[in-house]
């Protein structure tokens, strides 16, 4: 018979030293920009202000990505090393409900943190991206709760955190991480300063799974669930006429 989830013991995962440095950071963060730059200016050019539709966003943004992960993947193969081991792509002991619960968790605190710092009650450009058509809620929708995490855990705390910790320490390595990871969704967020706390708040319980465990696995699920609460209410609410 299994053991309950919360019988499971905490097994700390061994500490990390990672292979890379700042060096490769720069390197990578220069490769994203100068992707996503290059590929939204195609982009404008091709499809006009059709690009700013939320569908094209996220294609523009997902090839942005793959860009930055290949560029991962020959620094990486250089280095002799799998890219998606060396960034904690790995298995863990915690099941997906214990992870998942965390992740909901997490949400819910994030929803109490918004009446409590008083955030304001605004449309942000990324709900009026959201809420524009069809074709962008789902497309928004499906990235946000299945690669979009996957990636972003991969990057922040398979890549960022793990340099950060080893020079900084464990908690000041995670927090500046996720303070990084807010400070990265605020222009979505209309730059509302709350919204940015909120977000560093989830981005540090998202480390501490990824430092506690050693795997970004575990807190890309945690993420998913986090994310797939306001993702589908969000989605669901802009599929309703509006009240006449």
């Amino acid at each position: 018979m299994n053991s309950p989830d919360y019988a499971v013991p905490l097994v700390l995962a061994e500490p990390e030293a990672p292979s890379w440095g700042f060096r490769e950071i720069f390197v990578v963060i220069a490769v994203f920009l100068v992707s996503l730059g290059v590929v939204a200016g195609g982009a404008g050019s091709l499809l006009g202000d059709r690009a700013k539709e939320g569908v094209w966003t996220v294609a523009v943004q997902a090839l942005a990505y793959g860009l930055m992960l290949l560029s991962m993947k020959v620094m990486f193969f250089w280095k002799q090393q799998p890219l998606f081991r060396s960034l904690g792509w790995t298995p863990t002991v915690y099941s997906f409900r214990a992870l998942a619960g965390i992740g909901f968790s997490l949400f819910l605190m994030s929803v109490v943190l918004q009446f409590v710092l008083r955030t304001p009650d605004v449309t942000t450009p990324f709900e009026k991206m959201l809420l524009s058509d069809t074709a962008s809620r789902i497309a928004i929708t499906v990235f946000g709760i299945t690669l979009g995490p996957a990636i972003e855990e991969l990057l922040f705390r398979g890549f960022l955190q793990p340099v950060l910790v080893h020079v900084a320490g464990v908690f000041p390595g995670i927090l500046i991480t996720a303070a990084v990871f807010g400070g990265m969704h605020l222009a979505q967020n209309a730059d509302i300063w709350q919204s940015g706390v909120i977000i560093t708040m989830a981005g540090f319980g998202f480390g501490m799974i990824r430092h506690i465990t050693g795997s970004t696995q575990a807190s890309t699920i945690a993420h998913i669930a986090y994310n797939t609460i306001p993702f589908l209410a969000t989605t669901i609410a802009g599929t309703q006429p509006a009240p006449k």
